[in-house]
């Protein structure tokens, strides 16, 4: 084909160049990010093992909810990894700047397409390597698997990773080839607000009765299984995938290795429509979307972006204007504002289960013990969503500045005064979002007024030390060259800004629920004792961070102040 041998070439320098670039990093440096890689690596597969090795104990029913965990496991890890393609197809299809490079250049299309296509797949496989591995490899050692069953872990590898990117390639192609670039936007989000409402009626009318009807165990094995047996339909491909691993893991090879077949060659068909439709459909679906873009217009008088400035006319014209900018860009983004859109309704469905908890927590013999536990929990996962979003959403903002990032070396502007913007418009969104998320959580679980405002404080201690980092680091490790989110934030500076975030929250939440359960719960400790801890650490919170938080900023304007343009 033609263009094919330049382009992986192309792609074997780069690849040489980027291995070039890790050997030349400092040794300290390298050591360490992937010493905290392989210590989240061995966490995961510590904590599935543990939880599988709990559901096999059961007497009589133990292997079978094993078997059940397999199904639901592979069957949310499919649909996670096709909604998470159809994102990235659409961004690395029609969203950069190499494909209109290369279909400037005698490039077949279908060339062009399946480059991008494994590139996508290649930025959507991180969940398989690290959730599916760990999780297979707990399987195997809760049930004695053989050892071969274990080599053949790669081998389900390539085909779960490629079958649902294929699915969300088709839907990609088709949707931008048949419906105006223009609704697209509008549409996309009809169709979700559909699919949310479908879900929740759903939810209401069948799960949550039965859910509270019964006990639980009876609920679980009757009326849970019940529901969840759509994971086992037969022409759904996360049960093929299921149906192979268990049976692989009794030494039934013969019907092991037909239903992995079965999704092996699906997984071929699917490449076989995406090869037909690319060569029917991709170019002109490239050639509509840069159309709708080029007729499309923005009057700078209208729309509610464009009234931001006069709410915000005590602050530096330079300030708005780049406050406008930015907002505009995300808006205009399908990639970061689906994502976005995701975030939420992710969200959304964790506060509406949270008025669902068993009465028995209320208690007098358990209120105070479960309303902590609670609380530190829901606490915890709203940390690691705000540390999602962070990484998400904001390592990549200096790097999407691209590669005019020159004029704004070149103008009579400092780049103090440019992160000082993108930290105080990053840090009231994520503020919010962290302050709502509190309040709302802790209203439904009915905490008390102290401990709402000390999970409120270390929200809102958290967002500020999240912010910092993400901007901070996003600006010592910017990538000018690359339009594409998703490609930023899998490179060497999003996977360490991942590991620090993940371990800053580790350390400020549990610094402040060891001497609030040592005092309120266990009663170890005198009240003279919990206050002195308590202050001693909320200094050391107040230490990490400033730490997390300003220095990363410092180092990353001095980057920038040193770049040449």
């Amino acid at each position: 084909m033609e263009g094919l041998t330049g382009i992986a070439r192309a792609q074997l320098r780069i690849l040489k160049n980027n291995i070039t670039g890790i050997q030349n990093q400092p040794l300290l440096k390298t050591s360490f990010i992937s010493a905290f890689i392989v210590l989240f690596w061995v966490g995961a597969l510590a904590l599935m093992y543990k939880g599988l090795w709990f559901f096999n104990k059961f007497p009589i029913v133990g292997p079978a909810l094993v078997d059940e965990a397999i199904y639901l496991f592979f069957a949310a890890l499919f649909i996670m990894l096709a909604l998470s393609s159809i994102i990235i197809c659409y961004a690395t299809y029609y969203n950069s700047l190499e494909v209109d490079y290369l279909f400037s250049k005698p490039v077949h299309d279908t060339v062009i397409f399946m480059y991008r296509f494994f590139q996508s797949v290649l930025f959507s496989s991180w969940a398989f390597l690290f959730l599916g591995v760990p999780f297979l490899l707990a399987y195997g050692l809760v049930k004695h698997v053989p050892l071969w069953f274990y080599l053949s872990i790669p081998c389900y590898f390539v085909p779960f990773i490629l079958l649902p990117a294929a699915f969300a390639s088709i839907t990609v192609l088709l949707f931008v080839k048949f419906i105006s670039h223009r609704r697209n936007k509008h549409i996309l989000i009809a169709a979700c607000a559909m699919v949310v409402v479908v879900l929740y009626e759903y939810y209401m009318m069948y799960i949550r009765p039965e859910l509270f009807a019964k006990s639980e165990i009876d609920y679980f094995l009757n009326d849970l299984l019940h529901h969840l047996s759509i994971f086992k339909y037969p022409l759904f491909p996360g049960y093929w995938m299921a149906k192979s691993i268990i049976h692989s893991g009794v030494n039934d090879i013969g019907n092991g290795l037909f239903y992995f077949v079965a999704f092996s060659l699906t997984t071929v068909f699917f490449l076989q429509i995406n090869w037909f439709l690319a060569e029917k459909t991709f170019r002109s679906g490239w050639l509509s979307s840069r159309g709708g873009r080029a007729k499309k217009s923005f009057p700078t008088h209208k729309g509610i972006v464009n009234k931001i400035p006069n709410l915000f006319s005590f602050l530096p014209r330079f300030t708005t204007a780049m406050v406008v900018k930015d907002i505009k860009v995300f808006l205009r983004d399908p990639g970061q504002w689906f994502q976005f859109l995701i975030y939420f309704a992710i969200l959304s469905i964790y506060i509406l289960n949270l008025r669902n908890l068993p009465s028995s927590l209320n208690s007098a013999s358990y209120d105070t013990y479960w309303k902590f536990i609670i609380t530190f929990l829901n606490l915890s996962a709203t940390a690691l969503v705000l540390a999602g979003l962070a990484v998400r959403f904001l390592f990549p903002v200096m790097s999407l500045e691209g590669n005019k990032i020159w004029i704004l070396g070149l103008a009579p502007i400092k780049f103090r005064h440019l992160l000082f913007e993108k930290f105080i418009t990053s840090f009231v969104g994520i503020l919010f979002i962290s302050e709502f998320l509190m309040i709302s959580t802790n209203i439904m679980l009915r905490t008390k007024l102290s401990l709402m405002l000390i999970s409120c404080g270390l929200a809102a201690l958290i967002s500020l030390g999240l912010v910092g980092l993400s901007i901070g680091l996003g600006s010592i490790y910017p990538n000018f060259k690359e339009d594409n989110s998703a490609k930023i934030v899998s490179g060497f500076g999003g996977t360490l800004n991942f590991i620090i975030a993940l371990f800053y929250v580790i350390f400020t939440i549990t610094s402040f629920a060891i001497p609030l359960f040592s005092y309120e719960v266990h009663h170890s400790i005198t009240e003279r004792t919990f206050y002195h801890m308590t202050a001693i650490c909320c200094i050391m919170n107040l230490i990490a961070t400033m730490v997390i938080g300003i220095i990363p900023m410092v180092l990353g304007y001095k980057q920038l102040e040193n770049m040449e343009f």
